[in-house]
């Protein structure tokens, strides 16, 4: 639940109101800045895990995925009641897409322990698109090309 929870107070800082939910304004200011910290980290290990792919290091982009994954910064810092601050406020739908996205982060790891180019490179597409779906769902006030 934790692994799964990292993305989702991530996003949330950018997360709009939605499916019958208050989503980011229902927020205390310490988780928003927790889901801030959080996204982050997410983007600056994409970005890592990217350039170990063209570089071919498989070793660290099993690594960064699994950081991911587990949300290392998200786990040590949550409290019980921002778990449940999360999810009276956040949608169902954002709470799907992000459990997809530590599912193929988790797949990421095993094919690159593996040294599966393709799978790799399949599971960082995939992992790239959660993201675009989500924020085209939930975070359209953050980034406004997807509100075209």
């Amino acid at each position: 639940m934790i692994k799964s929870l990292g993305i989702i107070i991530t996003a949330a800082t950018i997360l709009s109101a939605g499916e019958g939910q208050k989503g980011v304004e229902g927020l205390s200011k310490d988780t928003r800045t927790l889901l801030a910290d959080e996204m982050k980290y997410i983007e600056k290990g994409m970005h890592h895990i990217f350039s170990s792919i063209v570089k071919g290091e498989y070793e660290e982009i099993s690594k960064t995925a699994t950081d991911i994954h587990n949300s290392f910064i998200f786990a040590q810092n949550l409290t019980e009641a921002q778990r449940a601050e999360l999810k009276a406020n956040l949608p169902q739908g954002f709470i799907d897409l992000d459990r997809s996205f530590h599912a193929a982060a988790a797949k990421l790891s095993e094919a690159a322990e593996f040294e599966d180019k393709t799978a790799v490179e399949e599971n960082f597409a995939i992992m790239t698109g959660l993201c675009v779906q989500c924020h085209s769902a939930y975070a359209q006030q953050r980034f406004r090309a997807f509100s075209e």
